[in-house]
């Protein structure tokens, strides 16, 4: 019988060790914090166990955030969703090989761009009077001024435009080398039985492809959590709070307004509960 190796577990067992420690350490060292009342001012501190959980369930301005936050994920998930095969299947339709290869890499320009850069670009490109992306409004109105960024009905979709502008390219790449993948038959018996281009994407392609499509969902889901940076340097979770996510609203409380690293600690814990929670549930419908 020949002996098992034992090369794959010397290279595998470290690693996970490693990232196991990386991942769980800040992990507890967060949750402990959360029970105590630390602040920024000062390095005495007490235990006050559950009280800063307790507390935010009165606070209007994180029910504002998960609010504002749940809404930043369902806008960025389905909108990026709804461009990358809409994106993918007119490339698989209309373009020619040659055509899709260059497609492909204008698309994936984006996604490779840094968020803050890619920020600063669209919050230039919607500056009210030189900005490119207000300019038809201007045309059309006569010179009318359109600020997207400074109105709190706008704001959200505006900055969300530009997460969807960055994964939703990149993902119509990713559903297009999928379309190319599947065996030509079922496309083809289904042209010869006369249906129409939607129907044979909507009955046939797309039901083929469930299966990497909703990891690609999974993937944007994941990704839309870290969304900061965009919109720190967009709007600031401005105007007023009318984009400020639960992550803003923690770094502003622990950081930059009154210190309290404990009720940031808090809301970050509460934040990768429900998250665990409500992807896992997901997960289970999905794969049921």
């Amino acid at each position: 019988m020949p002996r098992r190796s034992s090369l794959p577990v010397t290279f595998v067992v470290p690693t996970l060790v490693i990232l196991l420690i990386l991942s769980m350490v800040p992990t507890l060292y967060a949750i402990i914090i959360a029970l105590q009342n630390r602040e920024l001012s000062s390095a005495a501190y007490s235990w006050v166990w559950l009280s800063n959980f307790v507390d935010l369930f009165s606070d209007r301005r994180f029910l504002n955030a998960v609010w504002v936050s749940v809404k930043w994920e369902v806008v960025t998930v389905v909108a990026t969703m709804v461009v990358a095969i809409g994106l993918g299947v007119l490339m698989f339709e209309v373009a020619s090989p040659r055509l899709r290869n260059l497609y492909c890499l204008l698309f994936i320009i984006p996604v490779l761009l840094p968020r803050v850069s890619a920020a600063f670009v669209w919050k230039f490109a919607y500056h009210p009077l030189y900005g490119i992306a207000t300019y038809p409004y201007r045309l059309l109105t006569g010179g009318l001024i359109f600020d997207p960024l400074s109105k709190p009905s706008t704001a959200l979709f505006a900055v969300a435009s530009v997460d969807v502008w960055q994964w939703g390219l990149f993902f119509a790449v990713i559903v297009l080398k999928l379309l190319e993948t599947l065996p030509p038959q079922p496309i083809e018996a289904a042209r010869l039985d006369h249906a129409r281009r939607w129907q044979i994407h909507a009955y046939v392609t797309l039901p083929m492809l469930k299966a990497p499509l909703i990891s690609l969902m999974f993937v944007k889901m994941i990704e839309s959590l870290r969304s900061f940076e965009l919109i720190y340097v967009m709007t600031r979770g401005g105007p007023g709070v009318a984009t400020e996510t639960l992550d803003m609203y923690a770094f502003s409380q622990g950081f930059i307004e009154s210190g309290k690293v404990s009720y940031a600690s808090a809301m970050a814990v509460l934040m990768m509960i429900a998250t665990v929670i409500t992807f896992t549930m997901l997960w289970k419908r999905v794969q049921a």
